[in-house]
């Protein structure tokens, strides 16, 4: 097991998130967290205090505060954070995700970029490309990626409504930045999580050049309906709370196919922790449903679109460009 490591995690403050970071605060591990604001920092701390004593949290608990992702600016504050403090990381968990499935009208960062895009995708990899230096060439040393199933197709869940596809980025640029051509909120979920599969794999390709001995993983939790306002769901809940609730029960008590919160945030701590994952390359992970509310992790394959070594290299290159076009400038890991 992993043990007195750094181990850096968006979208921490909330959700899966939150629950990993529990687990792992018990480790002895150096949690470092970025949250989006001073009002976030302070729920999160308000609840967090209830599980352990202060100077615990104060010897393993670190807060990036006032880092809002989807403004590519913030994540210049990562960097400089651990620069300043000379730390090296062993372990970097890209966890932050949103969705707003229901609106008719794309939500935008603060660059003009469709926000799906912006912070599920596009944020991680711009603090990829800044922290490389900052991540430990070790065996133990890891690139986690919170993914969803969605991104394929013919996955259950992904063959519902707009189904995910980047068309060979044939106008890509323009469904994510400026035009917004055809924008259908779904879709931009499900393309989020499939650009972030591409950009593992891409960057397993380019870490391999180096004989890097980091592992990346992506993995999909399943279906995970948390029971309060925060989290994944709280901005898709505002254009279809009647639907919302229905489909949540429906799911949690009649069909039994959700994962609960707790349970996924353990998970995802177990995929933080686990030996078994050493120096491994990239691996794809799926939170299967195996019986009436019992799910189990079992390595899976990802869609054929994800498997395109050429899109792969198409999209991270797209990405660079987008980047530098707003004065970005990623480094050649």
């Amino acid at each position: 097991m992993i043990q007195n490591k750094n181990i850096l995690i968006t979208g921490g403050n909330s959700g899966i998130g939150f629950f990993a970071i529990i687990n792992l605060l018990k480790t002895k591990n150096n949690l470092y967290v970025v949250i989006k604001s001073e009002l976030r920092k302070n729920e999160f701390l308000k609840i967090i205090d209830k599980y352990f004593d202060k100077n615990y949290l104060n010897k393993y608990l670190n807060i990036i505060e006032n880092c809002d992702l989807s403004d590519l600016e913030n994540i210049k504050k990562i960097k400089d954070y651990f620069n300043s403090k000379k730390i090296f990381l062993d372990v970097v968990v890209l966890n932050a995700g949103l969705q707003y499935t229901g609106s008719f009208y794309p939500k935008v960062s603060k660059q003009g970029i469709e926000l799906t895009f912006a912070v599920n995708h596009l944020a991680h990899f711009y603090l990829v490309n800044i922290l490389k230096d900052y991540v430990r060439d070790d065996e133990e040393s890891r690139i986690i990626i919170t993914s969803s199933d969605v991104h394929d197709p013919k996955s259950s869940g992904g063959n519902i409504g707009k189904l995910a596809g980047l068309n060979n980025l044939v106008d890509f640029r323009k469904k994510v930045t400026g035009q917004f051509l055809n924008f259908n909120a779904d879709e931009s979920y499900k393309n989020s999580k499939l650009c972030n599969i591409l950009f593992a794999k891409e960057l397993v390709n380019k870490l391999k050049k180096s004989s890097s001995k980091i592992s990346v993983i992506t993995w999909a939790p399943g279906l995970v309906i948390p029971n309060d306002n925060s989290g994944f769901f709280r901005y898709s809940k505002r254009f279809n709370l009647f639907g919302y609730l229905i489909f949540s029960k429906v799911a949690k008590n009649i069909l039994g196919i959700s994962e609960s919160i707790e349970n996924a945030g353990k998970i995802l701590s177990e995929i933080v922790l686990d030996s078994n994952l050493n120096n491994i390359g990239f691996i794809h992970l799926s939170n299967k449903l195996v019986s009436f509310k019992k799910h189990k992790l079992v390595e899976s394959n990802v869609s054929d679109e994800a498997n395109s070594a050429v899109l792969a290299s198409k999209l991270w290159a797209l990405s660079e460009e987008i980047c530098g076009s707003f004065g970005f400038i990623t480094f050649n890991i």
